[in-house]
């Protein structure tokens, strides 16, 4: 039913999530190699699409290559080519590297390259300081009050990105997001532009910091129950949110932070 109705938007984040599973201790007689491979086969076989991951999208509308309101809706496919046949031009998709990988994880196939990437995932995951994230974001934004809910939170967030300093907002947001050595472009191409309004000008930057920004003004807060370090990656799959119609998890955390704001003007999406 789900390969018949929907294209399957496939964020890069179960990858690295089902990945972290090779390397746990888990509590039950099967193996790590069996449950990755059990996750591997519940993801829809017809129609998955791999999507680009959220820094190189965020990337593309930096430097001019992405329209996010163009592309609303869509799956953004990695692994396309530009190809010329006489005076005929096209793109040819080929199969990611991420479908590769799971049809080798259906087969209960993992490479040392995935070994060693699953390595690399736990000691990023247990490297997240999220008290010292909070502090610096919020001695950045200045004084804020406390949220009294998540719905709350996120129109305080929508509203320090629409009233904060423009081109203090985009020093501070391509610093925290990860990609400082933008800045100088970015600052020139907008007031090249004349200035416009930045939720305008760069939507998909706004949407990913608005998203951040959110986390930081709910975490000294009791509104998330059982925050841990691995919320800071799931939070990441809201980035992906544009590119879908329906979001889908059973994860406590996402039912909590994607129902804040779905009775509101203005949605996640």
């Amino acid at each position: 039913m789900l390969d018949n109705v929907y294209m399957s938007n496939i964020t890069p984040l179960p990858f690295v999530e089902y990945l972290a599973d090779l390397e746990k201790t888990i509590r039950s007689k099967s193996t790590p190699e069996q449950l990755v491979g059990s996750l591997a086969t519940r993801t829809p076989e017809s129609q998955p699409y791999p999507n680009f991951h959220h820094s190189t999208i965020l990337r593309g509308e930096l430097a001019g290559r992405l329209n996010l309101r163009t592309v609303r809706g869509r799956v953004m496919l990695a692994g396309g080519k530009h190809v010329q046949l006489g005076d005929k031009k096209g793109v040819v998709f080929e199969r990611s590297p991420e479908a590769e990988a799971v049809s080798r994880w259906e087969k209960r196939e993992f490479l040392d390259l995935e070994r060693n990437i699953a390595k690399q995932w736990r000691r990023a995951l247990t490297s997240i300081d999220l008290d010292a994230m909070v502090k610096h974001v919020m001695s950045e934004l200045g004084h804020w009050r406390k949220p009294k809910s998540l719905t709350d939170a996120k129109e305080m967030a929508d509203s320090i990105t629409d009233k904060m300093d423009p081109e203090w907002l985009i020093t501070f947001g391509l610093n925290l997001l990860g990609a400082p050595e933008t800045i100088d472009y970015i600052l020139s191409n907008w007031v090249q532009k004349l200035r416009p309004p930045i939720r305008e000008h760069l939507p998909y930057f706004v949407f990913m910091l608005t998203i951040n920004i959110f986390f930081c003004l709910v975490l000294p807060t009791q509104l998330l129950r059982n925050v841990k370090a691995s919320h800071k990656i799931d939070l990441a799959y809201l980035y992906y949110l544009p590119f879908c119609s329906v979001f889908t998890s059973k994860d406590n955390f996402h039912a909590e932070i994607a129902s804040s704001s779905t009775s509101q003007p203005r949605k996640w999406q």
